[in-house]
């Protein structure tokens, strides 16, 4: 309900469930007012990072998460020099096993374990 300015009255908050967060208006109706927040936890959906460039080559990568959890990671771009490309296979499954960037490094290819996070955390942060 709302006034001559605009303002909504008479609002209490219900609860937050699984399928996202609801308000119960004062006469008893219901408006998916808070449906937006809920769709961050359960984030679905694709996005292709900026493509991070460092002093062993570039990374961008399409990350795609269902549910909000990561799916899948498909390399775009993924170059690096003296042996360092053998890391990207490590880091995709690293990634998703850890469902984002909180997983170490792998030895010997620091530089690149970097480039990616900074990639994955560019894909997912368009995600939502």
């Amino acid at each position: 309900m709302r006034n001559s300015k605009g303002i909504i009255q008479g609002i209490g908050l219900l609860g937050l469930s699984v399928s996202g967060a609801l308000l119960l208006q004062s006469h008893g109706s219901v408006a998916p007012a808070l449906a937006s927040t809920a769709k961050v936890a359960g984030a679905s959906g694709s996005a292709t990072s900026d493509s991070i460039s460092y002093q062993y080559g570039s990374v961008e990568i399409k990350v795609t998460k269902s549910n909000g959890k990561i799916s899948a990671i498909d390399l775009v771009q993924a170059s690096a020099t003296a042996g360092r490309e053998q890391a990207f296979s490590y880091l995709v499954k690293d990634a998703i096993s850890a469902n984002g960037a909180n997983f170490g490094n792998l030895s010997g290819a620091t530089y690149t374990t970097d480039a990616f996070k900074q990639a994955l955390s560019s894909a997912m942060s368009k995600i939502g």
